[in-house]
């Protein structure tokens, strides 16, 4: 398993497989990243950021935030397309972006997207269900394996 720098939003119990000093503990040393779930955790928590939002990181986080309530054209679809694919490809325990599909939600509030991702460590698929809602500012997340 690579050696992965990164921060967490998250404490957690610190045993084996899964060993992170969380930022909770204003401990912000490196930590060891073997767990599928704290991958995923680390992808959403991606996401959660607005792009330019993370202190001296300009390009670090996401635009879908920016463009919720921007038709939902071809253009759009296309650049959020990039957007995902981008912030997949930031994280090195992701070894394959699969599938994206983007679609409004039914209340026109918000996007929903669907990513199936194949993690490194275990070859294992994994699909997020996304839903970006507009008006709590929230990403609701389903995971399935």
């Amino acid at each position: 398993m690579a050696l992965y720098k990164g921060f967490s939003t998250k404490s957690f119990n610190y045993s084996s497989p899964t060993t992170i000093v969380g930022t909770i503990d204003n401990d912000f040393g490196p930590y060891t990243l073997s767990d599928k779930n704290l991958v995923i955790m680390d992808l959403l928590n991606h996401f959660n950021i607005r792009k330019g939002e993370k202190l001296m990181h300009p390009n670090f986080g996401s635009i879908i935030w920016d463009r919720l309530f921007d038709p939902l054209t071809i253009e759009l679809k296309d650049a959020i397309l990039k957007d995902v694919t981008d912030i997949v490809s930031y994280d090195p325990r992701i070894s394959v972006l699969n599938s994206v599909n983007i679609q409004e939600s039914p209340d026109g509030h918000g996007l929903l997207l669907d990513i199936s991702i194949v993690l490194k460590s275990t070859n294992e698929l994994v699909n997020l269900n996304l839903a970006f809602d507009g008006t709590t500012g929230v990403v609701n997340s389903q995971v399935s394996y």
